[in-house]
């Protein structure tokens, strides 16, 4: 939705994309959720007349989740925002897995789907920080991301 005073400049850009479209040999990929992508498409018959190949994805299962939230944690880069921490070993695929089917709802899922693991990582993460006392001195334990932490971390996006 754009603003009142707003510019939509989405017409000006179907029209520049057709263009290129009818130059020659070019693949155009354009990606985004089902239902806005129908309405971009429809939007304009030159352009539905243009795109002629369709890829739909299902959304992510909670155990795709939690792979997905493994290979966060364990391929992480200088940088980003946990960089340097890691989850507990009792955060296991399942035991993540089986968090995300009992503490998130149906509307999360579709709502979010695979951003759901970047929201729930910085929670858990911002939980550690709360759940922590000044007296802690061991360096593991100020790096280390709990189920619990995780299960918190769910609880706070809503």
């Amino acid at each position: 939705m754009k603003k009142s005073d707003d510019k939509d400049y989405g017409f000006e850009a179907l029209e520049e994309i057709m263009s290129v479209m009818d130059n020659g040999k070019v693949v155009v990929i354009i990606a985004g959720y089902s239902e806005p992508m129908k309405r971009v498409i429809t939007s304009n018959e030159g352009f539905c007349r243009r795109v002629t190949k369709f890829f739909t994805f299902d959304d992510f299962m909670t155990e795709d989740l939690a792979k997905i939230l493994h290979l966060k944690m364990n391929n992480q880069t200088e940088g980003s925002l946990l960089y340097g921490f890691k989850l507990d070993p009792s955060c296991t695929i399942e035991s993540v897995e089986n968090l995300i089917k009992t503490v998130t709802s149906d509307k999360q899922m579709e709502k979010m789907n695979a951003g759901l693991v970047d929201r729930l990582l910085v929670n858990a993460r911002e939980n550690l920080d709360l759940r922590l006392s000044f007296d802690c001195v061991d360096t593991d334990e100020f790096l280390t991301i709990t189920l619990e932490d995780l299960k918190n971390g769910l609880r706070l996006i809503s």
